[in-house]
């Protein structure tokens, strides 16, 4: 028994599996509502799938890049959970996961590009190969990249077609364009991210042994969060 958890966008999720099988996924979009919505829809999965806590072996967290708070709120979650109840920690790459929920749209050695929105004119990004097991692999590192850049060369040799997907997919679908590689892009409405996903990576690093230190797991942010200063306080437009 997995509980999956993804929450490094706008779209807060939360799944349940048993083996392969999916019980229970609730799929919430809606910004900024992670904080007070995703223990009451863990709650709420546990409950549709029949399920109690205690029984999880896994607790399966989009692990990043993404939102700073989003994935803050996802991690402690699925660490305060996995602590509660001894189930093990698993970190799943969120551009993988996101590369996951649209692999039924491919075939096994096709190309999938998975992107996030960063910060202005960046994008989170990455390039995956569907494998035989009909799960992405990732081809290189997942970075970020300016949308006024050219992509590296050596990231797409070779590629011919790739379909991209994700929040910021029509981004990097024009810069791939401009590689001269063929691009079909599946938009936010086609596939997002799905705590489905997450739980289903999360089953061969279970299996293998690949969990995460409860007492130093922290998301992986890639970039450095930036605070922004505020433009100005009601004291600040006083007359004096």
């Amino acid at each position: 028994m997995i509980l999956g958890i993804e929450t490094a966008t706008d779209v807060c999720s939360v799944a349940l599996l048993h083996d392969d099988a999916l019980l229970a996924e609730i799929n919430l979009f809606r910004p900024r509502a992670h904080a007070e919505n995703l223990a009451p829809m863990v709650q709420d999965v546990l409950r549709y799938g029949q399920a109690d806590a205690a029984a999880l072996r896994a607790v399966a967290v989009s692990k990043g890049p993404g939102s700073y708070t989003g994935l803050r709120i996802g991690v402690a979650t699925a660490k305060g959970l996995a602590f509660a109840t001894g189930a093990a920690l698993i970190g799943v790459p969120s551009l993988e996961a996101l590369a996951a929920s649209a692999a039924h749209r491919a075939s096994p050695g096709d190309w999938i590009g998975a992107a996030f929105h960063s910060r202005r004119n960046e994008i989170y990004a990455g390039l995956f190969r569907i494998g035989a097991d009909g799960l992405p692999e990732m081809n290189a590192p997942v970075a970020t990249y300016h949308t006024d850049e050219a992509l590296p060369g050596g990231l797409i040799e070779g590629m011919e077609e790739v379909t991209v997907c994700g929040e910021a997919s029509a981004a990097f679908a024009t810069m791939l364009e401009g590689s001269g590689v063929k691009v079909r892009t599946l938009g936010p409405a086609d596939v997002f991210p799905r705590a489905a996903s997450v739980a289903r990576l999360a089953l061969p690093r279970l299996r293998a042994g690949r969990t995460e230190p409860l007492s130093s797991f922290e998301p992986y942010y890639l970039n450095e969060f930036v605070a922004k200063k505020p433009a100005g306080t009601p004291f600040d437009r006083l007359p004096f």
